[in-house]
């Protein structure tokens, strides 16, 4: 019984691990801010998952230290002007999620789609008039001139690109997304 409890939470906090992410991508395309308490929770909800899965010491401590240097290089690039504040917490805290050594193609993946993201911005702030108003009011941010990029939304989509090989995936969910994305 015990392991089906452990297994639930498990799932719970992979499926809260989702939404948080979307939550805060939402957010800083809507209004340029992550709030702390998203990057919070999800350290916090890392924690909860890596007891549910039986996560051993070693690679906790291993993810945690993932999450410390994740955290120093995005400071790094907030000094620089290129990423900010809320960007730097929210990619250490997935960082955790991702543990090594997929934390690296996690980087990778963000500053690929980090590209993406800037030029979709160049194109959406070009031609301005020509979005229907629904549109602008979802992610206004990308629609403004002079503004910054909202770059929670390619730390999320990196995260979403490298998930299924996270060894925090909970079983069956690779097989689920096989299945939703019709791959063989």
């Amino acid at each position: 019984m015990a392991q089906y409890i452990m297994v639930f939470i498990h799932n719970i906090s992979f499926i809260l691990f989702i939404v948080f992410m979307l939550i805060a991508a939402h957010s800083d395309a809507k209004t340029l801010r992550i709030p702390n308490w998203i990057s919070l929770f999800l350290l916090a909800n890392f924690l909860v998952a890596g007891f549910a899965s039986g996560m051993s010491l070693e690679n906790l401590l291993i993810s945690l230290g993932v999450g410390v240097v994740a955290l120093v290089v995005g400071f790094i690039l907030f000094s620089l002007g290129w990423f900010g504040g809320g960007d730097a917490k929210l990619y250490a805290a997935i960082a955790l999620w991702m543990g090594w050594p997929l934390s690296a193609y996690y980087s990778i993946a963000v500053m690929l789609l980090g590209g993406v993201v800037a030029l979709i911005a160049v194109i959406l702030r070009r031609g301005l008039g020509l979005w229907p108003d629904w549109v602008v009011k979802l992610a206004p941010r990308m629609f403004e001139k002079d503004k910054a990029v909202p770059y929670g939304l390619a730390i999320v989509a990196g995260a979403i690109a490298v998930m299924p090989r996270m060894a925090l995936l909970p079983e069956g969910w690779l097989d689920m997304l096989r299945l939703m994305l019709v791959i063989d």
